[in-house]
């Protein structure tokens, strides 16, 4: 997450200032330092944000019960496995 959130800093950091750059040069627009530092952070704030989320969600796929039984949940699962045996395999014909 960091290298993510290091290379969109310096991404951001070169694109906004070459937007700038351009704007001041071919348009009648300047925009000043401050508020290129200020685009330059909400950039990096936002792709920290959706690179937390991106680990987050990566973790969650991999998460497991820690029992491994069903007799131990609580909720739809439990209704199916009232006819489990001690081992939680159900019963055997």
């Amino acid at each position: 997450m960091r290298k993510a959130v290091w290379i969109t800093l310096f991404v951001a950091l070169v694109l906004v200032n070459l937007a700038a750059e351009g704007l001041a040069y071919f348009g009648v627009a300047y925009i000043p330092m401050f508020y290129r530092l200020v685009l330059v952070l909400g950039i990096t704030v936002i792709a920290a944000v959706f690179a937390g989320a991106f680990v987050l969600v990566g973790h969650l796929e991999k998460e497991r019960p820690l029992s491994g039984r069903v007799r131990d949940t609580i909720g739809a699962d439990r209704a199916e496995a009232d006819g489990d045996d001690e081992d939680g395999r159900g019963e055997a014909d």
